[in-house]
């Protein structure tokens, strides 16, 4: 167990740093981010909550990201409504196995964001809980959680699903690229071709000995353009003027990479005499990198992410909150959905326009959708 005041104490060192805020909505209306404005009934949020996770053992931290995202929600919702209620929390890379002691009148909140233990173990662990009085986080669809509790299932693959469907709109026949993390080529091949009745023309993973300017001379035949030219030169000894052609057969690029390696792709495809090319980007969530307001190199790529990592608009208690990361946003909308689900009624009405995305709750079903986008001339294109 650990005390509250360390969760606190970090929050304080989170707000003495500095970021500028930035600004890049086209208006008002379109906040990204935004509290849902709702009076919750206090009297029907736990008294309790007991936070379970597996700590990160390769990080010397009181807590992961995502227990850090919760407690900035937890501190500043208490801070304003006087709701205080006691947060007990669970190591469970400290505890034995699934033996813990856990005040059953809590509410549970359990982060399955790290296969830090084994399934059979945590099967068990989650059999112990209720279904009324349980929220499971999960960024992996693991079968083995018991189909009473309510799931917050978070990762990219809702985001594949709808940034293919939006590029079937605009496209026919497509190359891929994906990255050794993701590694997903072929499924997103057989997507495209088995679903939407279209073509790949090209597959392609990124290594680090091939220059992504002769990725895309070799994917475009390029390559064999400036060889035919040579070849013909030869032949009637004599130099001749020639502009290198890009096959015309392909008509989209979609990346399934990282954002950084985005940013080096896009300006070599530009290069490689190709730049009418519609780019789609499905980042590979293995890191945290965010998108800015300078992002040149990405002028025209449709992409889908949380919002959280965009420039936008923060609720006041993340404006000075440097360390923006995918899990601490999971943890943050975490609360936020407790606060929904045991504070207030009519949930079907209700959209919470979270870090993660916009949020919706139906039953024992909880969906969110990332915001999809494209940078052009400087700003941020919100699709959605």
């Amino acid at each position: 167990m650990k005390n509250l005041l360390i969760g606190i104490a970090i929050l304080i060192l989170f707000s003495c740093s500095s970021s500028p805020k930035i600004k890049t909505e086209k208006g008002p209306e379109e906040r990204l981010i935004e509290k849902p404005q709702i009076n919750y009934k206090l009297n029907s949020l736990p008294k309790g909550i007991n936070v379970i996770y597996f700590s990160d053992l390769a990080i010397k931290e009181p807590f992961p990201d995502e227990v850090k995202g919760l407690l900035t929600n937890y501190y500043s919702f208490s801070k304003n409504k006087e709701y205080f209620p006691d947060i007990n929390f669970i190591d469970l890379n400290e505890e034995d196995s699934c033996s813990f002691n856990f005040d059953k009148k809590n509410y549970n909140l359990i982060f399955l964001l790290k296969n830090s233990l084994n399934k059979r173990s945590e099967e068990l662990c989650l059999n112990r809980f209720t279904n009324n009085q349980t929220l499971v986080i999960s960024d992996s669809d693991n079968t083995f959680i018991p189909k009473n509790l309510k799931t917050f299932l978070i990762n990219r693959d809702d985001d594949k699903s709808r940034l293919i469907k939006l590029m079937s709109s605009y496209s026919d026949n497509i190359m891929i690229i994906d990255n050794d993390v993701t590694k997903d080529k072929y499924e997103i091949g057989e997507i495209w071709k088995n679903k939407f009745n279209k073509k790949v023309s090209e597959y392609k993973t990124l290594n680090n000995k091939e220059s992504n300017q002769s990725i895309f001379s070799n994917l475009l035949l390029i390559e064999q353009s400036l060889k035919r030219k040579r070849k013909l030169s030869r032949i009637i000894s004599k130099d001749l003027e020639h502009k290198s052609r890009a096959r015309k057969d392909m008509d989209a690029l979609i990346l399934s990479v990282n954002t950084q390696e985005a940013r080096s792709l896009k300006p070599a495809l530009d290069y490689s005499y190709f730049e009418g090319m519609k780019v789609f980007l499905i980042n590979d969530w293995a890191g945290d990198i965010r998108f800015n307001k300078t992002d040149k190199d990405l002028e025209n790529v449709i992409s889908i992410d949380i919002p959280f990592l965009l420039p936008t608009d923060l609720p006041e208690s993340l404006e000075l909150l440097q360390n923006k990361t995918r899990n601490f946003a999971i943890g943050y909308d975490a609360f936020e959905i407790v606060l929904l689900t045991k504070g207030t009624s009519n949930l079907e009405k209700i959209t919470y326009k979270g870090l993660t995305g916009q949020i919706t709750i139906k039953d024992k079903n909880i969906n969110r959708k990332s915001i999809i986008f494209v940078f052009k001339n400087g700003i941020y294109e919100y699709l959605n």
